[in-house]
């Protein structure tokens, strides 16, 4: 009985490790699908071209070409699989590019079906499905404000929206006056942004389906108080503001209120829904931080060319003798700080990135969007590291 066990067990152990050896080893598969024309509901056609791009860590990407037949389908024979790979679909029908992606099973690729659409330049098809303005930090000395933006594009017909001829028919996201450190992301195939008045326009087609960008600034204040107005050029049906507590307060005519912990930090979050397009929401930002004259001072310090710190430092000693008096009386009253409990901005961005580990680790983010997300915020947070380093 023992020897039978024990052979059964070798048996077992042999299999695993040449089941594990052949997928460690790269072996070739081929890979099946069609273009569908879900307009319509029939095949795209004949002669389209397809592309499979292979991409690893290892290695730089690799592309692989073929067109459909007569009846909409494609094929590439002999592709070289491995377990580390990741495989995908691309192909341009009437000038949008699509994208999909393949399902491999115990080395077998599933068929794919790469769904098209006919287009359409009327933007009425698109609008918000959501919308988030997030305040990410508040740099006091500075005085500016550093906005996080999200938007959900949607289109929930069977067209992909293109833009038109004419440049008012581009895409286009406001962004208030002043605005610096202007950055943008999108999880859309292929697209672009250009400055325009009062913002930027997103150059992209958009196919049936939801479609998430990103954007971020800083904005400049000069007292205790901002106020921005913001237009919902499309609409939206979900939209949220959201800022940490104890760092500054917002007044809104949004019709609910509500608290919430992001990353063990506590965030009031401020809600309206079904807002028309053209809608406009006035934002007051009220008990914004203002610096000490101290730190003014020392700032200004910083920022003197090397060559003129002694005169000026000369300067500020007599200033300082003959002030003695003031800041003897000065020193005793209460001072607010340059800083205001809070985070930082870094630390906001710390952690959105811990609240976004913790969705996907209980499987609410697929696994593209979440690796698409993160990576906006890690270019945030780089940007925001360089920015210090340089100041």
């Amino acid at each position: 009985m023992t020897i039978r066990i024990l052979t059964i067990i070798s048996l077992v152990l042999i299999v695993f490790f040449q089941t594990d050896y052949l997928f460690a080893e790269e072996i070739e598969i081929e890979i099946k699908g069609e273009i569908v024309n879900a307009t319509q509901g029939v095949g795209a056609g004949e002669m389209i071209s397809v592309a499979l791009h292979v991409s690893s860590l290892d290695h730089p990407r690799e592309t692989q070409h073929t067109f459909t037949d007569s009846s909409s389908r494609f094929q590439f024979k002999s592709v070289l699989y491995s377990p580390d790979n990741l495989y995908g679909l691309s192909t341009v029908y009437k000038g949008t590019v699509y994208v999909g992606d393949i399902v491999i099973e115990s080395g077998v690729a599933k068929f794919t079906s790469l769904p098209v659409y006919d287009t359409s330049t009327d933007d009425d098809v698109i609008f918000l499905s959501k919308g988030s303005f997030s305040i990410t930090g508040i740099d006091s000395l500075n005085r500016k404000i550093s906005i996080l933006e999200l938007a959900t594009v949607s289109n929930d017909s069977k067209l992909t929206y293109v833009q038109g001829a004419g440049p008012m028919d581009l895409i286009r996201f406001g962004i208030p006056e002043g605005a610096t450190n202007f950055s943008f992301d999108t999880l859309i195939p292929a697209a672009e942004y250009i400055q325009v008045d009062k913002g930027f326009a997103l150059i992209a087609s958009l196919p049936p389906g939801d479609h998430e960008i990103m954007y971020s600034y800083d904005i400049p204040y000069t007292d205790s108080q901002f106020e921005m107005l913001k237009t919902w050029r499309y609409g939206v049906k979900s939209a949220s503001i959201l800022f940490p507590q104890g760092m500054i307060d917002i007044n809104t005519d949004f019709e609910t209120m509500s608290q919430d912990i992001i990353g063990e930090k506590i965030y009031t979050i401020l809600e309206s829904k079904n807002l028309e397009r053209g809608a406009k929401t006035s934002i007051l930002l009220t008990d914004l931080p203002t610096p000490a004259f101290r730190d003014l001072i020392s700032n200004e310090f910083r920022q003197i060319q090397y060559e003129y710190t002694g005169p000026v430092g000369l300067l500020l000693v007599l200033v300082g003798i003959g002030s003695v008096g003031i800041y003897s009386t000065v020193r005793l009253r209460n001072r607010r700080a340059s800083w205001l409990a809070g985070s930082s901005e870094a630390q906001v961005i710390f952690d959105q990135i811990t609240e976004l580990d913790n969705l996907h680790s209980e499987n609410k983010w697929n696994n593209h969007l979440y690796r698409d997300r993160r990576g906006y915020l890690l270019k945030r947070l780089e940007a925001i590291s360089d920015k210090t380093e340089v100041e």
